[in-house]
C-alpha cells in the first residue's frame, strides 16, 4: 500500500522526486554503514521521501543524537510527520536552505549529510547550491552521502569534495549508486 502511495506521489512530480519506488532495505543499508552510530551526532536528511532511510537512521541512532529532514512534497511531510512526530525536525523546504533553517535552530556542526534527491533532474543551479552548500556546512572529514542511479553527477561531485568512494547495489528496485564525498 505504501508503495502505491509512494508511486502515485512519484508521477505527479517525478523530476522533485526522482524515482518510482522508495529504496529497499539494501540500499538503506549502503546509505548508513558510513555513519559512526556509538556517539553522539547530528544528520541531516535531504528528500527523506516516506522514510525508509529515516526509520533505520533512528533505530540506530543514540539518544542524544538529532536527526534534521528536508522533504518538499506534502504528501510526504505528512507521512513523515504521522510515523515520526517528535522523533525529527521535518524541514519544508529546499536543500539549498540548509544553512538558513540551520542557523535558525542554532546548529553550527554536521556530522552527515544523506541525500535521495534526484540531483541529476534537478535544475543544475539548484543541484550546484546543495552540493556547495553541503560542502560547507560539513568541513574536513565529515560524510555527504548521495543515492543515484547512474554516474552522470561524478564530475560535478567532484568539483565540491575531493574524496569520493562510489559502491553499486544491484539490490534495488532500480539498481544504485551510492556516493560517499568528504573533504580533507
Amino acid at each position: 500500500m505504501k508503495n502505491i502511495k509512494f508511486i502515485k506521489e512519484s508521477l505527479k512530480s517525478i523530476k522533485e522526486v526522482g524515482t518510482l519506488l522508495p529504496s529497499s532495505k539494501f540500499v538503506v543499508s549502503k546509505m548508513i554503514e558510513s555513519i559512526n552510530f556509538e556517539r553522539d551526532i547530528l544528520i541531516v536528511e535531504l528528500g527523506s521521501g516516506t522514510g525508509p532511510i529515516t526509520s533505520q537512521i533512528l533505530k540506530k541512532m543514540t539518544v542524544s543524537s538529532k536527526l534534521i529532514c528536508f522533504e518538499t512534497n506534502e504528501s510526504f511531510q505528512k507521512d513523515l510527520k504521522q510515523k515520526f512526530n517528535g522523533k525529527i525536525t521535518l524541514i519544508n523546504d529546499s536543500a539549498e536552505n540548509m544553512k538558513l533553517h540551520l542557523n535558525k535552530l542554532k546548529i553550527t556542526k554536521v556530522d552527515y549529510i544523506i541525500s535521495s534527491i534526484p540531483l541529476v533532474t534537478l535544475p543544475k543551479k539548484i543541484t550546484n547550491n546543495i552540493l556547495l552548500t553541503s560542502s560547507e556546512i560539513l568541513g574536513k572529514n565529515k560524510k555527504f552521502v548521495q543515492l543515484q542511479y547512474s554516474k552522470m553527477m561524478d564530475k560535478r561531485l567532484k568539483k565540491y569534495f575531493n574524496q569520493i568512494d562510489v559502491k553499486f547495489t544491484p539490490k534495488n528496485y532500480i539498481p544504485a549508486f551510492i556516493y560517499t564525498c568528504y573533504n580533507q
